[in-house]
């Protein structure tokens, strides 16, 4: 029996307009479920670009479950006369506690520098405000304009997704579109932020939605913000957006292969 199982409501479909269309109705509940496969090829939707992407192994993400559930197990021991199996779902339950509570920070630190996007300010009280202290610094020397904040868009190869930020910089002195995407990350006191490819991959899917044919691919930007201890982001110019775009195409063929579904 497996002892993790998998959780459906991570796969995000959009409609052809880039509406969103992760939930469907049940027939027999009447009630909000996870969109499927099957929803997509009745209701003509396109998967979201981290969908696609998920196809792609992660090994850096893969280690972090493991070590998750390598703690869960050493702290939480198993109670006299306990059922196995019910304490195999209690480790479970610990680790996926650990996960949930990171993303629910990373969130706070999102939505934080998603208000400050589009209104120039921090709303936050309290803490939160001293991790997110760095973002607004970095933004303010560098973002000329706010163009786009939480956009959904269309790729024609059929995907979409939401970008977190699609604005004018200055970059080396001269101003540049740049995709932007931040990400909050566990610094555990090293001095440099893990910057994966699989962002790149990203968001070079969402650069290629925004320019016009025959344009060059904005810039890349993936900004670290710790979430751990209050300090300043690191950011990163991907270099090879091009080469980043093929491998979306070729994790996008392989997630229509397995899927069976061409959108």
């Amino acid at each position: 029996m497996a002892i993790i199982t998998r959780n459906a409501s991570s796969s995000h479909w959009y409609y052809r307009d880039g509406t969103a269309c992760h939930e469907v109705i049940a027939k027999t509940s009447g009630l909000p479920r996870p969109t499927t496969v099957k929803d997509a090829r009745v209701f003509n939707l396109v998967p979201s670009v981290t969908n696609v992407i998920g196809i792609k192994a992660k090994p850096g993400l893969d280690i972090w479950k493991q070590d998750n559930a390598i703690m869960a197990a050493l702290s939480t021991p198993r109670n006299p006369s306990e059922e196995e199996k019910d304490w195999h779902s209690r480790i479970a339950e610990e680790s996926n506690r650990i996960g949930r509570e990171a993303a629910e920070w990373g969130t706070l630190i999102h939505e934080q520098c998603e208000q400050f996007c589009r209104d120039g300010a921090f709303l936050g009280t309290g803490e939160i405000l001293d991790y997110v202290a760095g973002y607004g610094d970095w933004h303010r020397e560098n973002v000329i304009e706010s163009i786009h904040v939480e956009k959904s868009v269309v790729g024609e190869l059929g995907y979409a997704g939401r970008l977190d930020l699609y604005a004018m910089v200055n970059y080396g002195g001269v101003p540049r579109r740049a995709v932007i995407d931040y990400k909050s990350q566990k610094m555990n006191g090293k001095a440099k932020g893990n910057f994966y490819k699989e962002w790149e991959i990203q968001l070079a899917a969402y650069g290629d939605c925004l320019r016009e044919e025959g344009e060059e691919m904005p810039l890349l930007m993936s900004v670290i913000i710790p979430s751990d201890a209050p300090g300043p982001v690191q950011v990163k110019v991907w270099e090879n957006p091009e080469n980043a775009l093929k491998a979306f195409h070729a994790c996008h063929a392989l997630w229509c292969y397995e899927k069976g579904y061409q959108p």
